[in-house]
């Protein structure tokens, strides 16, 4: 399922990155990599905030469609 489609308070793992190759780049990036675990932190009408390593990060809802999570 997307990371957009997870609800505030719950935790998944990165099943996959998809999208254009600079969109998969600079997810890696900041560390969506598959494996990584994420926190979503607030879910706003699919933009959301997540914590992922240490670090909060804002992803907008395109972006938080292109990933593929699973549930821990």
């Amino acid at each position: 399922m997307p990371l957009a489609m997870v609800e505030a308070g719950r935790k998944v793992r990165v099943a996959a990155v998809t999208g254009a190759e600079e969109t998969r780049k600079r997810l890696g990036a900041l560390g969506f990599v598959p494996g990584a675990v994420v926190s979503v932190v607030n879910s706003d009408g699919g933009d959301m905030i997540v914590a992922l390593h240490e670090s909060r990060i804002a992803l907008n809802a395109d972006l938080a469609k292109r990933l593929m999570v699973e549930p821990l």
